[in-house]
């Protein structure tokens, strides 16, 4: 594991608390209910229609999976490719990870993951390096909501690499975002939330909504101008398709600098991602307007299940 020093610095300053090295690396996890670890890099290549995610994970007893997911109106049947319940040694880390063909290699401190994935339709051989310092959930003064995990870190940069999708090889030069999270994850609690990133050549917004318990939590950061500030503030407004699945999605976020970052999104390429019986979690791949640049980015939403199936029959006359 790697020592509990902290990460290199970026040349972004930060109103926020550095990230412990160690926060970039395999955790061990308690032993109590729904533990587990995981990492989720998410890419959109809007140009051909296409977007996917990379995601693995290992739970509190070292049972150990592995994801690729791509998809979009740029090909024809999505790739959903997966592995679950493979055994992994405790001493095992993200410096040398391998799980049936996913494999990641951390480079410098929270800067950098080389990782491939080698299934039946795509496979990958990619490196992600980092535009910012990681922004973890802690260091908001409430701390990272117990049930969503102990602790979660969020980061935009860009992949780099090659896939091959359905025997067509595919130059891989794009914006990537990276989620890893550990800790407890209670799906059930979760009454709705929002999870967005947007990503541009220089500015960078993360935030998640999270309603819960009756209450709406937010963490979240802007990084942008040379300053990475953690978000006060979000409005938006957004519409659905006929399926209630977001179709767009545009924001208002202000931070604690003071400064106000509006974004405009579209979503061009969703999918749904089964994690819990008791949720839907719908999956949108975005295109984004943003201080004056174009970029992408993602838009998570997340529902209760009988919220959502009773809602949906309204959505055209009520929403």
């Amino acid at each position: 594991m790697t020592s509990a020093t902290l990460a290199p610095a970026f040349a972004m300053r930060s109103d926020l608390p550095p990230v412990p090295a160690a926060d970039d690396n395999r955790h061990k996890l308690r032993d109590v209910p729904h533990c587990r670890e995981a990492n989720a890099l998410m890419f959109q290549l809007p140009e051909r229609g296409l977007a996917g995610f990379v995601y693995f994970w290992v739970d509190k007893d070292g049972m150990a999976g592995a994801a690729a997911y791509a998809f979009g109106p740029g090909i024809a049947v999505p790739v959903i490719e997966r592995y679950d319940s493979v055994k992994v040694p405790d001493d095992m880390d993200f410096t040398d990870w391998d799980v049936q063909g996913l494999t990641a290699r951390l480079g410098d401190v929270h800067q950098a993951m080389d990782f491939t994935f080698a299934g039946d339709r795509v496979q990958i051989d990619a490196r992600y390096e980092a535009f910012h310092p990681p922004y973890a959930f802690s260091s908001h003064k409430d701390g990272c909501p117990p049930y969503y995990a102990d602790d979660r870190t969020e980061q935009h940069g860009r992949v780099t690499g090659t896939m091959v999708l359905d025997g067509e090889e595919i130059a891989l030069d794009h914006f990537m975002q990276r989620d890893h999270s550990w800790g407890p994850r209670v799906w059930g609690l979760n009454q709705h939330y929002k999870w967005f990133h947007a990503t541009t050549a220089n500015a960078y917004v993360h935030f998640f909504e999270m309603q819960s318990f009756g209450r709406a939590l937010v963490r979240g950061f802007v990084a942008r101008d040379g300053l990475m500030s953690e978000i006060r503030r979000i409005d938006y407004d957004y519409a659905f398709d006929d399926t209630m699945h977001q179709k767009r999605f545009d924001v208002v976020v202000t931070d604690a600098a003071g400064r106000e970052t509006r974004i405009e999104t579209k979503i061009y390429a969703t999918t749904e991602f089964q994690a819990d019986p008791m949720i839907y979690l719908k999956e949108g791949a975005v295109t984004v307007a943003m201080v004056g640049e174009e970029g992408t980015g993602w838009c998570e939403f997340c529902w209760n299940r009988n919220y959502f199936d009773f809602a949906q029959q309204y959505v055209g006359e009520y929403f």
